[in-house]
């Protein structure tokens, strides 16, 4: 059956540092992971990175070894093996499917049922084709992440809640604001997804919100929102008069350092960084009246959140687990149906080599009836073998399925294995 590994690195367990150097920038994959296929070994991979998390998913005809990719993974992002080695988590198989798709369905997300994750996925299975890494096997996986998070969303109250890393951070926000905005003022760096969260659900909480972005025309659309539009270059020149700033952009640099919000101010700022690369340098917390939020915060801050979720998250496991079931069912019929193939193929040889011996002397048309007679009653006898091979395979009995599909292999050579088609008769076979 073929192989699906997953290789981990989340930043709760290696911390944002080590996740920092192995980031992937999207404008980048198209070169990283040809690469990083080659140096794993494996036709089929994709990559998932994000402001939590770093995991690369391989597929391949035949299993191998996870060690491998994890070298391959620390070599393309100069990681040595002593300090991703500790952090790393390796899923194979059945654990690896299941892992992805509790993933995508926003179970493994600090901020529970968060919906960003999935575009995210979307984004890694299109990157994955792009650079002509896919596959037929990793396509069918990645696509079934995404559909099970939309089995989970429609059918617990994961949507409903709003549950999203953006909303974590307008939360934040009011936490330090007294839980009202009004009248508060909200700088907001990027324009995409998560951005687009932030500047709804601020402007609905009362905030006076502005948008940097390095695209002008890609931010104009918050407008509608609620929000002014500014250039990227003004940030450093906005932070004086803001009383709180969220980034959520893909720079892969800091935007604001110690110098951008060093000057005298006349109000403290909080800084929320939702970005992986960091878009705040860490050293700000050193600068008096500055306060940094992290992505490390915003998880230790979700784990302790009130409510109890026992019935969705009862739920969204059980569709996990239904859809992990009905995705190696797929594959396992997928690797059967060059077993099957070559089942049949081998039991149409067994039969047209019979016809062969028998009718050497027989006038032609009667050659070609007996040929047509004796091939139809081998499909007849491969039929039982075949549905005992598939339910094999489904089963994962992967010896009786190899031993199923060359129950006709070399039937017609000197050992007699042909035998099971030499009792029928020339006049039975013909009439």
């Amino acid at each position: 059956m073929s192989a699906v590994t997953c290789v981990s690195v989340t930043g709760c367990h290696a911390g944002l540092a080590l996740l920092e150097r192995l980031a992937f920038a999207a404008q980048d994959l198209p070169e990283c992971l040809p690469r990083l296929s080659a140096r794993a070994g494996v036709s089929q991979l994709a990559v998932l990175s994000t402001c939590q998390r770093v995991e690369v998913y391989a597929a391949s005809a035949e299993p191998h070894d996870p060690r491998v990719l994890v070298r391959a993974l620390g070599t393309e992002r100069a990681v040595p093996a002593h300090a991703l080695d500790p952090a790393v988590d390796v899923r194979t198989g059945p654990d690896a499917v299941t892992h992805l798709l509790r993933v995508t369905s926003g179970l493994a997300s600090f901020v529970l049922g968060e919906r960003e994750i999935v575009g995210q996925v979307r984004g890694a299975a299109q990157a994955s084709r792009a650079a002509g890494v896919a596959g037929p096997e990793l396509n069918r996986l990645l696509a079934a992440a995404v559909s099970t998070s939309r089995r989970v969303h429609r059918d617990t109250s994961f949507a409903a809640a709003g549950r999203s890393v953006a909303g974590a951070a307008v939360d934040a926000v009011l936490a330090r604001r007294g839980n009202d905005l009004t009248g508060s003022r909200l700088l907001v760096v990027g324009a995409g997804q998560v951005a687009t969260v932030v500047v709804e659900r601020a402007v609905s909480a009362g905030a006076e919100v502005t948008v940097a972005n390095r695209t002008l025309r890609r931010a104009e659309r918050l407008r509608e929102a609620g929000a002014q539009v500014v250039d990227l270059a003004e940030v450093d020149a906005l932070l004086p008069a803001v009383d709180a700033a969220i980034l959520a952009t893909a720079a892969p640099h800091h935007l604001v350092d110690a110098a951008s919000v060093s000057g005298p101010r006349a109000r403290p700022l909080l800084l929320v960084d939702l970005c992986m690369p960091r878009n705040v340098d860490p050293a700000v917390r050193e600068v008096d009246g500055v306060d940094l939020v992290d992505l490390n915060d915003l998880g230790q801050a979700a784990a302790s959140g009130p409510g109890s979720l026992v019935s969705d998250i009862d739920t969204a496991e059980r569709l996990v687990r239904e859809e992990t079931a009905r995705y190696l069912r797929w594959l396992q019929t997928r690797t059967a149906a060059d077993r099957v193939r070559r089942l049949r193929a081998d039991a149409d040889a067994v039969a047209r080599e019979e016809a062969r011996r028998v009718a050497g002397r027989l006038p032609e048309d009667v050659q070609a009836i007996l040929e047509e007679a004796l091939v139809r009653t081998a499909r007849r006898l491969a039929h039982g073998p075949t549905v005992t091979l598939l339910t094999a395979a489904e089963n994962g009995d992967d010896q009786l399925v190899a031993l199923l599909s060359g129950l006709f292999d070399g039937a017609d050579d000197a050992s007699g294995g042909s035998s099971a088609l030499t009792g029928i008769s020339v006049s039975a076979a013909a009439g």
